[in-house]
């Protein structure tokens, strides 16, 4: 009879102790899961509106500015559309200006030049 209840004694204490280490690892894994709000500062709804609403008022001045350039740049090409020599003289004298050392026709020339003497021996 004592060993009947040493056993049942034995195998009440696994049964228990299986259950607290279940419980406990079901409790642990909650904790992981749950979110805590209290890292972060919580933003109200007012704020979120008005976050919103500065954002699409920024969005809009950008769209304003960007549609002023394109009708700019449409107007642009219309003009350079009527009278491309005008504009191709334009482009050039800029780019004279901005590379007044560099003049890439007469550089070629004289190296096609430089290629002919070689090829034909008249150095």
């Amino acid at each position: 009879m004592l060993q009947i209840f040493s056993v049942l004694t034995q195998t009440f204490r696994k049964r228990i102790l299986i259950l607290g280490m279940f419980s406990l690892t079901i409790l642990s894994s909650l904790f992981v899961f749950i979110q805590q709000p209290s890292l972060a500062a919580p933003v109200s709804t007012e704020g979120k509106k008005l976050l919103q609403m500065e954002q699409m008022e920024q969005k809009s001045q950008t769209a304003n500015k960007a549609g002023s350039s394109r009708e700019q740049a449409y107007e642009e090409q219309i003009k350079a559309a009527e009278d491309p020599d005008k504009v191709y003289e334009e482009n050039l004298k800029e780019y004279k200006q901005a590379n007044p050392g560099e003049n890439p026709v007469q550089k070629a020339v004289e190296g096609a030049k430089n290629l002919v003497d070689q090829a034909t021996g008249n150095e």
